[in-house]
C-alpha cells in the first residue's frame, strides 16, 4: 500500500519498511549503498517544526531483507514525509534490535513536546482529517453563512471538551478571523467519519461568548469528560 493511503496513527512511532528505490543513495554518507538496497526500515516521528519525517534504521534488497546498518548506533538518515509520501510501504513487526536503536531516539524527539499534543498524536479519530504533512494541522470547520467551511487548525493544546489550536491559513473571504486566531474545536459525527467544528474562534469574543466557554469546560471537568473521552475522578 502506498505510505500516504495510510492512517497516521497506525505507523506513527512504529516500524515501517519502505520500498525507496535510489533514495537510499542520500545514505551513502553513513552506509555503504548497492544498486540492490532499494528498501529502508524507518520510524515515523514528528520533527520540531511539526513536519513528519522517518529516521532511517537500515537498509537492504528486499523487504524482508532489510538489516543493514541495522546495529549502528546512529540513524543511517531522515526521510521527510513528501519524499516518501508515494512509496509501498509495509508495517514491520519489531525486533529488539529495532526497539534498542529506535526507542531513545523517539524519547528524544517527542521532549519538549506537551502532553496535549502528544495525546492528539495518538488520536485515531483525527487521522481522516490530518494533514499529511504536517499531523497536528487538522483541517477543522468554521461556519460561514449557512454552511460550514473547513480550515487548517494547529493544535496546540487540549482545553476541556476543546481540541484548541490557532488557524494555519488565511482565509480566502472575509470570515471574522484570521491566520494565527486561536480556535476552540468539538467533535462531531457526519455521513463520512468524525470532524470538527469551531464552537468559538478569533479573538473578539464577546464577554458572554468567553462566559460561556468557560462554563462549557467547567462542567465538563466537574464531570471528567474531556476531548479524549471520559477520565475517572476520585
Amino acid at each position: 500500500m502506498i505510505l500516504a493511503e495510510i492512517l497516521f496513527t497506525e505507523y506513527y512511532h512504529k516500524y515501517v519498511t519502505l520500498e525507496v528505490d535510489n533514495l537510499t543513495d542520500l545514505l551513502k554518507e553513513n552506509i555503504n549503498v548497492t544498486e540492490r538496497d532499494c528498501y529502508a526500515l524507518c520510524v515515523p516521528y514528528c520533527g520540531r517544526d511539526g513536519l513528519l519525517e522517518f529516521a532511517v534504521l537500515s537498509i537492504g534488497p528486499s523487504w524482508e531483507r532489510c538489516t543493514k546498518g541495522l546495529k549502528k548506533k546512529k540513524m543511517l538518515g531522515i526521510y521527510t514525509m513528501d519524499q516518501v509520501a508515494n512509496c509501498e510501504a509495509r508495517i514491520a513487526d519489531p525486533s529488539y534490535a529495532m526497539l534498542d536503536k529506535s526507542l531513545a531516539f523517539l524519547d528524544e524527539m517527542d521532549d519538549g513536546w506537551s502532553e496535549d499534543i502528544l495525546e492528539t498524536r495518538k488520536d485515531a479519530r483525527l487521522d481522516e482529517i490530518r494533514d499529511v504533512f504536517y499531523p497536528d494541522v487538522v483541517y477543522t470547520g468554521v461556519i460561514m453563512k449557512n454552511y460550514i467551511v473547513e480550515y487548517r487548525m494547529r493544535i496546540t493544546a487540549i482545553k476541556g471538551p476543546f481540541l484548541y489550536g490557532a488557524l494555519d491559513e488565511e482565509p480566502e473571504n472575509d470570515i471574522g478571523i484570521h491566520f494565527g486566531d486561536p480556535m476552540w474545536a468539538l467533535p462531531y459525527v457526519a455521513h463520512d467519519g468524525m470532524h470538527l467544528f469551531a464552537l468559538f474562534a478569533g479573538d473578539e469574543l464577546s464577554e458572554d461568548q468567553k462566559a460561556v466557554r468557560e462554563k462549557i469546560i467547567q462542567e465538563m471537568n466537574r464531570f471528567g469528560i474531556g476531548f479524549s473521552g471520559f477520565s475517572l475522578r476520585s
